[in-house]
């Protein structure tokens, strides 16, 4: 039972603080982003399992209130000295406060992010026409040029006359799929996700670098399928020319404050052959994640499954 413990809290140890800087260090992240995305998003699932897999154990452990909850039916409690079971219950107690304060703090973070998304769709019904060339874009009559994409089944890239004017034929079919791209690979949900997971757990330095890192690898790889599509020189030219765009909120754009990093992604397609990630490296990333999950899903089923029979 005790290396079952120790085997989880160890997981927890490993995901949460070592995975994430040895991500940030190891090789070359911006050459496969896709690559990269999957490791980093593997890495806060298995800290986020991990993390409630010791919470668990801690409230199920003997004698705290949440072990055996059924056994208490067949006297499980009395076997335990009153001062333990008074201590256990005051730990559980603050346990349970601390976790459930932290959900109390993300969740409504979320649900604002979520109305917020709601709210902007609904106005962009009033304001917003459809693009005659392009069923999946709406066109806001705005000097100022504007491109980005909100997580939506239908009509989720906004653009501006502005950003018509503004860039070419080829430079505007390259933003707009850099847009789809965000759509397609849901970025959108991979961003809320990590925003929930660092309002739930803000310490641990695996999130916290999740939180610097994934945002520009996730623009990385939309990067790499507009740069596919329409080549690297155009994409460039199309970011200078929006480098001045306004952030929205909730929303993925090309380029402009909301997405951090222009500079090393524009440098990185200057420079930066963009190629498919080699056999080897699809492995090792496939290896990981496989590991990052199942470990942490694994040892927490196995010590809560063992807590419950033991009293």
């Amino acid at each position: 039972m005790i290396y079952l413990v120790i085997g989880l809290v160890s997981t927890a140890a490993l995901l949460g603080c070592l995975a994430g800087p040895v991500l940030a260090r190891v090789g070359r992240p911006a050459a496969h982003p896709v690559i990269a995305i999957a490791c980093w998003v593997a890495a806060l699932a298995g800290t986020v399992i991990a993390g409630v897999g010791v919470v668990a154990a801690a409230l199920l452990a003997p004698p705290a209130p949440g072990h055996g909850a059924l056994e208490w039916l067949r006297g499980c409690l009395p076997h335990h000295r009153d001062e333990a079971i008074i201590m256990a219950a005051a730990a559980s107690l603050v346990l349970l406060v601390a976790c459930c304060a932290r959900v109390a703090h993300g969740l409504p973070r979320v649900g604002r992010a979520v109305r917020h998304r709601r709210r902007h769709r609904e106005m962009l019904r009033l304001v917003a026409t459809e693009h005659e060339g392009h069923e999946d874009v709406l066109v806001l009559d705005h000097p100022v040029p504007v491109a980005y994409s909100l997580p939506a089944r239908r009509k989720a890239i906004v653009v501006s006359t502005g950003a018509q004017e503004l860039l070419s034929a080829e430079e505007f079919d390259a933003v707009l799929v850099h847009e789809r791209a965000h759509v397609r690979q849901r970025h959108h949900a991979l961003l809320l996700m990590l925003d929930l997971v660092h309002a739930l757990l803000p310490w641990p330095p695996t999130v916290r670098r999740a939180k610097k890192n994934l945002p520009l690898l996730l623009e990385m790889a939309a990067d790499d399928a507009a740069a596919r599509a329409c080549g690297r020189r155009t994409l460039v030219d199309a970011l200078h020319r929006l480098a001045a765009t306004p952030g929205v909120a909730g929303a993925l754009g090309a380029a402009g404050p909301s997405t951090g990093g222009l500079a090393e992604r524009v440098l990185r397609l200057e420079t930066t052959e963009v190629s498919r990630p080699r056999r080897a490296a699809k492995a090792a990333a496939s290896a990981f994640v496989t590991l990052a999950v199942a470990a942490p899903l694994a040892a927490a089923t196995a010590t809560i499954a063992e807590l419950s029979h033991i009293c």
